[in-house]
Formats: structure tokens, C-alpha cells, sequence
């Protein structure tokens, strides 16, 4: 979805822009409460003055602009107080995503500014105005958070000498296949293991399917694949077989790494036998 750019008519609302992570953000001069980029439409902008400042409504463009020039004066000041309050709103915004990341989005907004105003009372209310909570705002923190994951596994994973990979493929409650890739690699001197990455398996559950998925995600986050050196799975055909299973197209990538059909996997099924 493209991004939304700023139009110098907005400031007639009460709203500047901040450039962040290479998108415009409309930011309000007077409580400088940084909303989403797709809140950059006229009727939105209105809404906020009218519902934030009311009392602000009528005030000519001379007012704002005035606004704006002091906001521009303290973003400049990077020692100053508003530089470090920034960061700390910020900071308590990214918080409050990680704990709400499995729960309405929206909680934040109704559930812990309110409570957070009765408990630490009036002077901590307008603080907590400024720290966005809102939904979109909320799914913007949580993708930053899980890129910033994904990143910090990726470089582990690409700085070992070697690593290892198990895949599993299963169907979730909506009778979607999944393929489950985990990745085993060296850090610290010590073995670590993480979720490499899980994708939809979009056609069919064949060989290819599952070794296409694999192969572009080594692309796009530029794996090598002369550092795989074991790669375990079940023992379904799809993964094992001796012709055109996943393994044996593996080895036309790297010949040298080891596959190994998964232990559990084989428990499981003697178990089965047994019983």
C-alpha cells in the first residue's frame, strides 16, 4: 500500500508532519501526539482537533504555524528535555505492544490510559496522552518488534560456520498447510535453536512446494546454502523420498549435507505400532 504524503494545507488542522522510517507521520503541534500515516486524510485530521482540542477550532493558520515553529525549535534541541521525553513516550508505547501483542489491539487505548490516569491521577494524565496507543499504532510497534527479532536471528544464523534445519508440515484450525522451518546454529560457543520461519504452503504439499518456500526464503534473506550441514524431517514421501522427495532436492543445492528422518517422528509411529 503506498505511503501517504504530507500537504502543506494540513497544518490548517493543527497538524505538521515527522519523518519516520522513511514515511511521513501527521503530528499534532499542540499535543504533539504522532498519529499513523493513514490517519493523513482531511476528515481525520479534522477529527482529531475537534475531538483533542476543541477549544483550538476556530484558531487561523497563524496560530498553528506558530505552533509548529516552537515544536521545530525543541526537536532540535537533541539534549533537551523534550528529546528525552520523546523517547521515553516512545519507549513506553513499544512496552505496552509487547503485552497487549496477543490481546484487541484497542486495550490500550480503553482499558490501560483510564486505569493508568485513576491510579497515578491527574498530573500523569496528560503524560499518558501522549504515549500512542492506538490500534493502528499498536500493529505498527508489534511489525517493528518482530523485524527486529527476525534481523537479530537472521545475523546469529549467518555469522555460525554451519547450521541445521528441521521442517515440519502441519495444518492449522482453518485446514491451512504450514511449514514449520526451525534453525540450529552456532553462537556464543554454544548450540542455539530458534523459529527460522513458518509460510503457507499455498498449492499442494509436494516436494517442490516445500523446497520452493525454502529456497526463495534462503534468497531473500540471503542464507548461504553451503553452510547447511543437516537438515531433519518426517517421514512422509513428500520429505523422504528417494526420487523426488524433499531431501534428494536438497542435495542438488549442497550434495554434502545430512538428512535425517526425525526421531519423534519415529517414536511416535512405533508407538502407534505397538499399541
Amino acid at each position: 500500500m503506498p505511503k501517504r504524503k504530507y500537504d502543506d494545507n494540513y497544518l490548517d488542522y493543527g497538524l505538521t508532519f515527522l519523518e519516520r522510517r522513511n514515511e511521513q507521520l501527521p503530528q499534532c503541534v499542540i499535543c504533539h501526539k504522532t498519529l499513523s500515516n493513514d490517519s493523513m486524510k482531511p476528515p481525520q485530521l479534522k477529527k482529531h482537533l475537534s475531538n483533542a482540542h476543541p477549544e483550538f477550532v476556530s484558531k487561523e493558520r497563524q496560530f498553528f504555524e506558530l505552533k509548529e515553529n516552537y515544536l521545530k525549535e525543541m526537536r532540535v534541541d537533541q539534549g533537551g528535555k523534550f528529546q528525552t521525553e520523546s523517547k521515553a513516550i516512545e519507549h513506553a508505547s513499544y512496552a505496552v505492544s509487547l503485552l497487549v501483542a496477543k490481546k484487541p489491539h484497542s486495550i490500550g487505548e480503553t482499558l490501560i490510559k483510564p486505569c493508568a490516569g485513576i491510579l497515578l491521577g491527574e498530573s500523569a494524565v496528560s503524560k499518558m496522552k501522549q504515549v500512542s496507543l492506538s490500534n493502528d499504532t499498536v500493529k505498527s510497534r508489534i511489525f517493528d518488534m518482530s523485524c527486529n527479532i527476525k534481523s537479530q536471528l537472521l545475523a546469529k544464523a549467518k555469522a555460525s560456520p554451519v547450521f541445521a534445519i528441521q521442517l515440519d508440515e502441519s495444518v492449522d484450525v482453518a485446514n491451512l498447510s504450514q511449514l514449520i522451518v526451525f534453525d540450529r546454529y552456532v553462537y556464543n560457543q554454544s548450540i542455539e535453536e530458534d523459529l527460522l520461519f513458518c509460510r503457507q504452503l499455498e498449492t499442494t504439499t509436494q516436494a517442490t512446494d516445500v523446497m520452493q518456500l525454502v529456497d526463495a526464503f534462503f534468497e531473500e534473506e540471503g542464507l548461504d546454502w553451503s553452510k547447511l550441514v543437516h537438515a531433519c524431517t518426517d517421514g512422509a514421501p513428500a520429505m523422504l523420498g528417494a526420487r523426488s522427495g524433499f531431501t534428494k532436492l536438497l542435495k542438488q543445492k549442497n550434495p554434502k549435507v545430512v538428512t535425517l528422518h526425525c526421531i519423534i517422528h519415529r517414536e511416535a509411529l512405533a508407538s502407534r505400532t505397538m499399541t
